[in-house]
C-alpha cells in the first residue's frame, strides 16, 4: 500500500511538472539574409556588394512566456541585429539592438511591455504597407520611419486585444532626464481594424532629440541624404510623423495605399537647416500570388519636401520572391529613383542638389537617378 501511494505520488508530482513544462517556453529563433547588389550610381560611382539584411533582417533572438496562472503570462523578449558579412553588431553596437523588453499579458485584458522595442505605427500600420516586401518599396531615407529604422529605448507600451477586428497600442518612453519630463521623450499611438480581406491603420510617433548630441530615448535617422542630416552629424529636434494605410486582399492579389505626413523640427538652427522640414509621401503597392511558391510584387512611391528645401523623390520597385521550402525564399528585386529639387548637405549648412535615392538601401546618387538591382536569399530557423 506505501509502495502504490508513494508510485501515485510521484507521478502526480511528475505530471504536474510535465504540465507546468508544456505551459511555459523559450524559443530561439533567427533569420540569415543575403544578396548581391548593384547601384549605378552611389557618391558619384557605380557599386557591386554583398549586402545582406535588406529583404529581411539579419537577426537572432530569444523569446519567452510562462504562465502565471489566472489568465496572466510573463512574456519577453531579445532580439539582436547583425551584419553578416563582417559578424559585427548593428544598432549601433547593442548586444540586442533590435528588441529587449519584458512584459504581462492576458487575453481578456491585452499586454504591456517595458524596454527597448518597436513603436506602434511600426507594429499595425507597417505590415500592411509595401515595406514587408523590402526597402526598396519604402520612402526615401525612411524620413517617415515605414522601414523602421529607429526603435524607442525606456519605453512603457500597451497593446489590446482585438475587439471585433480593432486593436490598438499606446507607448511612451520616458526621457530619464532630471528637472524636465518631457525632454527626450517619445511617444505614439496606433489602430488597426481588420475585417475580411480589409486593414485600415492609422497611428502617429512623436520623438524628441533634444539632447545636446542629439540623445533621446527614439534613436537617430541617418540613412542618406534624404535625411536632414546624415551620417557623423547628429539631429538635435523633434520628430512627428503621422500615417495611414489601407490593404485590401482579394484571391491572389493584395492591394494597399499608404500616406505619411513627417516633420523635422530642428532646436539648433543652421544655417540653411534652420526651420521644420516637411515630408509628404503618399505610396501603393500590388502583389500577386502565381503559385503557393511564387510572389509578384510592384510598388509606386512619390515623397515631397518643403521647409527650408525643396524637392520631390519618385520611386518604382518590382519584385518576385520564389520560396524554396517553408524557410528559405529566392528574391529579385529591381528599382528605379527620379529625384528633383534641392536638400541639405551633410552638414545643413548649404543647399545642394537632390540626388536619387532607393528607400534607405545605400548613399543617394550624385545624379538625379538611381538604379539598384539585387538577388539574394533568405533563411529562417
Amino acid at each position: 500500500m506505501k509502495r502504490l501511494a508513494m508510485s501515485t505520488f510521484i507521478a502526480a508530482t511528475l505530471g504536474a511538472a510535465s504540465a507546468a513544462q508544456a505551459q511555459s517556453s523559450v524559443t530561439l529563433y533567427g533569420m540569415l539574409d543575403e544578396a548581391v547588389a548593384y547601384y549605378n550610381n552611389v557618391g558619384h560611382a557605380s557599386l557591386v556588394e554583398l549586402q545582406g539584411g535588406d529583404y529581411s533582417g539579419n537577426q537572432w533572438g530569444l523569446q519567452g512566456k510562462e504562465d502565471l496562472g489566472g489568465g496572466f503570462r510573463a512574456i519577453f523578449k531579445l532580439e539582436n541585429g547583425f551584419n553578416l558579412n563582417t559578424g559585427t553588431l548593428s544598432q549601433g553596437g547593442r548586444e540586442f539592438g533590435k528588441s529587449a523588453w519584458v512584459g504581462l499579458a492576458n487575453d481578456s485584458l491585452g499586454s504591456i511591455r517595458l524596454g527597448r522595442q518597436y513603436d506602434p505605427t511600426v507594429d499595425l500600420i507597417q505590415p500592411i504597407t509595401a515595406d514587408r516586401y523590402s526597402p526598396a518599396f519604402s520612402t526615401p531615407g525612411d524620413v517617415d520611419n515605414n522601414d523602421n529604422s529607429f526603435r524607442v529605448d525606456n519605453s512603457i507600451k500597451y497593446t489590446s486585444p482585438t475587439y471585433g477586428g480593432l486593436q490598438y497600442e499606446l507607448m511612451y518612453s520616458l526621457g530619464g532626464v532630471a528637472g524636465n519630463i518631457s525632454s527626450q521623450e517619445t511617444s505614439s499611438v496606433a489602430a488597426l481594424y481588420t475585417r475580411g480581406g480589409l486593414s485600415l491603420a492609422a497611428g502617429y510617433v512623436y520623438a524628441k532629440n533634444d539632447g545636446v548630441a542629439g540623445e533621446g530615448t527614439a534613436d537617430q535617422t541617418q540613412n542618406n541624404s534624404v535625411t536632414p542630416l546624415f551620417g557623423d552629424h547628429p539631429f538635435v529636434g523633434s520628430r512627428l510623423i503621422s500615417q495611414a494605410a489601407a490593404q485590401y486582399v482579394v484571391g491572389p492579389f493584395t492591394a494597399n495605399v499608404r500616406y505619411s505626413n513627417a516633420r523635422w523640427k530642428p532646436y539648433a538652427n543652421l544655417v540653411a537647416f534652420n526651420r521644420t522640414e516637411t515630408f509628404n509621401t503618399g505610396a501603393t503597392s500590388l502583389a500577386y500570388r502565381l503559385s503557393p511558391a511564387v510572389l509578384l510584387d510592384i510598388g509606386y512611391d512619390y515623397t515631397s519636401s518643403s521647409g527650408a528645401s525643396s524637392a520631390t523623390y519618385q520611386t518604382v520597385a518590382a519584385g518576385t520572391e520564389y520560396s524554396l521550402s517553408v524557410r528559405t525564399t529566392l528574391y529579385a528585386i529591381g528599382a528605379y529613383s527620379h529625384a528633383h529639387g534641392t536638400t541639405f548637405s551633410q552638414d545643413g549648412n548649404s543647399i545642394v542638389a537632390a540626388g536619387g535615392t532607393v528607400g534607405d538601401l545605400q548613399s543617394s546618387s550624385s545624379s538625379p537617378n538611381q538604379v539598384v538591382l539585387m538577388l539574394g536569399t533568405t533563411t529562417k530557423f
